[in-house]
This record gives C-alpha cells, sequence and structure tokens, in this order.
C-alpha cells in the first residue's frame, strides 16, 4: 500500500461525503465516500485503506454511539430482550427459506445459497464454507453484494418510508435521538439547553460579558474545554476497543468501546465526542468499505447475477416486513425496529442510523446478539437442515 494511493483515496471519500451531504442524501457522508470510492476503485484499481485500520474506525463508531447514552438509556436496554429473540427467530426462518428458495429457483448448490444469503460477515461466512462443501468465493461475492446493497439502498428508503408512515401515524413513536432533542436533560428538568449551547454531558454553560460588552462562555465541572471531554471520552474507548478486539467477539473493537464509553460516563462523568467526528467516522468508513470492491468483482458478479438479484431483493422486503412487526408487537420505535431488522453490517448499520433519528445504542446491540447468533448458531442449524431436504 503506497501513501499517495490512501492519501487519493481518503481525498475521493471526501469528495463524495462532501457532494452527497449537500444533495441532502441520507446518510450522505458514508454512502458517498463508498460509492466514490468504489467508483475510482473500480476505474483506477488505485483505490486502498488499511485493513488494519478497521478496528481505529470502529473504535470512533463506538466511542461515538456510546457516548449518547445515559444511565437511563442503560436501564432502558432490558426492553430489546423480546425484540431481539424475534429478531434471530425470524432471520432464521428467512434464511432457510430464501437459501432453499434460491438454490430452487437457480440451481445454485444448497450450501453455498444458505450460506450465501445468511445475514452474517462476509468472512465469517466465507470461513464456514469449507465445513459445509460450499464455494467460499461466490458465498463472499454474495454476502459482499448483500452488505453493499443494504448500505446503499435502505438508508433512503427507510427515510422516505418513515416520513410517510409516521405523516399518517403521529403516535406510532420516533426515534430516541429526536426526543433527546427536545427532552429536558436528565438532573435538571426545569431548563432546556439554549439552542445556541454547546452541551457537553453536565458541563453547565454561564453567559457573561467581558469588558467590551461582548458574551463570552465559561464553563463549571470538570471539563472545562472540550478537548479535553473528548481526549478523557477516546482515552476509555480506545481501551475497551483495544482489549475486545483481541478477542473472537463480532465487532469486538467497536463493542469493546461502546462499552467503555458507557461506563465512563455512568461511573465517572459523560462521555463527549464532537458532532463533526461523525462525519469524519462515517467518511473513513465508507472508505473502508468501498476500497474493497474492484473490477475483478464486478466481472465475477455475471456468475451468480440472478441469485444476488434475488437474495437482495427479499432482504430489502423483508426488512420492512420485520421492522413493522417489531414495532407492533414490541413497541420499539418504528425507525430504531427497521435499522435493527436490516441485514447490514453492525457498525455501518449503527453509525447510519444515528443520523436519521434511530436509538443507535439499541441498534447496535441488536445487531451484535443478530451476528452472534448468525455465526454460533446457523452454521449448526443449516448442517440439520441439509439432512432433511
Amino acid at each position: 500500500m503506497s501513501v499517495l494511493s490512501l492519501i487519493t483515496t481518503l481525498l475521493v471519500a471526501a469528495l463524495g461525503a462532501t457532494v452527497f451531504v449537500k444533495l441532502k442524501v441520507p446518510a450522505g457522508a458514508f454512502l458517498g465516500a463508498m460509492i466514490f470510492v468504489v467508483t475510482f476503485n473500480v476505474l483506477t484499481d488505485f483505490a486502498t485503506f488499511p485493513v488494519n485500520a478497521s478496528p481505529y474506525v470502529r473504535i470512533f463508531a463506538g466511542a461515538l454511539i456510546g457516548s449518547r447514552m445515559t444511565k437511563s438509556d442503560v436501564i432502558e436496554l432490558k426492553t430489546i430482550l423480546f425484540p431481539a429473540v424475534l429478531l434471530v427467530f425470524g432471520m432464521l426462518v428467512l434464511n432457510l427459506s430464501l437459501g432453499y428458495g434460491i438454490h430452487r429457483l437457480t440451481g445454485l448448490e444448497l450450501s453455498t445459497a444458505l450460506l450465501g444469503s445468511a445475514p452474517g460477515g462476509v468472512q465469517d461466512m466465507a470461513l464456514i464454507a469449507d465445513d459445509l462443501g460450499a464455494n467460499a468465493a461466490q458465498i463472499a461475492l454474495l454476502q459482499t453484494v448483500r452488505i453493499l446493497a443494504i448500505l446503499g439502498i435502505l438508508p433512503t428508503l427507510l427515510t422516505a418510508f418513515c416520513k410517510r408512515y409516521l405523516r399518517n401515524s403521529p403516535d406510532s413513536g420516533t426515534g430516541t435521538a429526536e426526543k433527546r432533542k427536545t427532552e429536558p436533560a436528565e438532573g435538571n428538568p426545569a431548563a432546556l439547553p439554549a439552542a445556541n449551547a454547546d452541551v457537553t454531558g453536565d458541563t453547565k454553560e454561564v453567559t457573561k460579558e467581558d469588558s467590551t460588552g461582548r458574551k463570552k462562555d465559561r464553563f463549571e465541572g470538570w471539563h472545562r474545554k472540550d478537548v479535553l471531554a473528548f481526549a478523557r471520552t477516546m482515552v476509555f474507548a480506545a481501551i475497551g476497543g483495544l482489549l475486545l478486539n483481541m478477542t473472537d467477539l463480532p465487532a469486538g473493537a467497536m463493542v469493546g468501546a461502546m462499552l467503555l464509553t458507557v461506563l465512563s460516563t455512568i461511573l465517572i462523568r459523560p462521555a463527549y465526542v464532537p458532532p463533526g467526528v461523525r462525519t469524519v467516522v462515517m467518511t473513513c468508513a465508507g472508505a473502508l468499505i468501498g476500497s474493497g470492491v474492484g473490477a475483478d468483482d464486478l466481472i465475477r458478479l455475471g456468475e451468480i447475477i440472478v441469485p444476488a438479484a434475488i437474495l437482495v431483493v427479499v432482504l430489502l422486503i423483508a426488512n420492512f416486513v420485520f421492522g413493522i412487526l417489531i414495532h407492533k408487537i414490541t413497541k420499539l420505535d418504528l425507525i430504531t425496529s427497521l435499522f435493527a431488522s436490516a441485514a447490514g453490517g453492525m457498525t455501518d448499520m449503527a453509525l447510519i442510523s444515528d443520523t436519521l433519528g434511530a436509538d443507535a445504542p439499541k441498534v447496535a446491540i441488536l445487531q451484535l446478539l443478530r451476528l452472534i447468533c448468525v455465526i454460533t448458531m446457523f452454521p449448526t442449524v443449516l448442517r440439520f437442515f441439509m439432512t432433511l431436504v
């Protein structure tokens, strides 16, 4: 990997993010970076993003999501147990029926169709292929198409759907992120933050006038500058992320960063991540995914174009079905239910959901539980299913 290639990739990603944000595309920073880098790499084969940098992108993502959680949010997580059970069971039934249907309709080998349609990670499903005698290359390609399609199409569809649904059903529930914009801060119900206030946890902003008559800000409390709060947050996030990244836990870097960020909020002081960091993290995440797709992938896609098309269409429809059912049955807000039901990457879905008003921590945890169950349970279930058909 050359430094020039990396710098060029980041510049292309930044350009794509800027264009899509200006066009007000949902999750524009992520989608713009991903699409521009994919296009650049297909045309030039020059895009690159260091694979070993992936944990650090996830650490920042975990810190970003964890910083949005308070003690009351942690207590509220107990409400996602039932949605998690419904989600995992629904995904299993969908995986078996979709894989078998692709096998019957297209003639793709059953084991390949089952693992290719499983809502797990690209590497995880490809590695399991050997145990079930499946085609690892085709599985990896199907999984890549699934993730790219979900990330590329779903944010726009969900945004349009939720706007229309909530307009027609005003009492159907909105995302927690939207509620936080209007609810008073915990412990100070009498006062809402000013529209231009820079809120950093429990930091209070006091306005004074200097000798020139201009107003200046003075911060009371432990962190007098945002940079100190941000640095403390990232230290905890880095420790948690790097520790769990050494385990076999899916997306361990993000989970560890999120957990220790939340613990630091509960036990020490509220975590803080500047708003602009989210755009940078989403741009880097888009560049990371986009750099992994090249011209060879598009050529090989011709081998499985029909199974891939069926996979994407069914998963998109199932996303809405599962999301609405979970919302109706469990009363989890609609947009959170939809993003939790999306068969995309855990980190990417959590990041994108955060920009669209969902409860990102709940999305992240539900996605994590789904991923763990897919990796640990699905291979055994799929092997047993194959003996029956």
